[in-house]
């Protein structure tokens, strides 16, 4: 599946706050990573992303063959990234919500999570998953549950999420 999502930079739609979302596109890499590397809790830093696999290179890869999708928060005018969402679209997988500490508590990961999860539901699926942490106790699993994933499995140190489509 070829998507024409990540090819090129989209129109950005402006927020009250000053932040701005659009789709991220295959140059945003770098800046996905520091935002990720700069997160309040599960931090990964770029030397361990790259361990995985994961840089700027791969990142701008699977968003030009259009099996990586999102959204993403920018300061305007600078274009500084705040926050963003990552979808794995063939697999129906969320893979990453990530918001600058300072930008906590504006409903930027809610809006960039809705966004992403629209993209999901576009390519044709009914249901989305995700995995997280096994510690109930964290801020991300109180956010995802507000969001309408339920549990699904606890295996490997990992919990599993999902969320259904509703129907409108």
């Amino acid at each position: 599946m070829k998507s024409e999502l990540g090819t090129q930079r989209q129109p950005a739609e402006r927020d009250a706050d000053g932040i701005r979302a659009r789709l991220v596109c295959a140059e945003d890499g770098a800046a996905l990573l520091a935002v990720r590397a700069a997160t309040r809790e599960n931090p990964f830093s770029s030397e361990a992303l790259a361990a995985a696999g994961i840089s700027s290179g791969s990142l701008a890869s699977g968003i030009r063959a259009g099996t990586l999708a999102g959204w993403l928060g920018e300061v305007s005018p600078s274009g500084e990234v705040v926050g963003f969402c990552l979808a794995n679209l063939p697999e129906a997988e969320l893979w990453v919500l990530a918001v600058l500490p300072a930008y906590e508590g504006r409903g930027i990961g809610r809006e960039l999570l809705a966004r992403t999860e629209a993209l999901v539901w576009a390519a044709g699926h009914s249901t989305a998953w995700l995995w997280t942490s096994t510690d109930r106790c964290t801020r991300a699993h109180g956010f995802y549950m507000a969001a309408g994933w339920h549990e699904e499995a606890e295996r490997e140190g990992r919990l599993y999420l999902r969320k259904t489509r509703l129907e409108s």
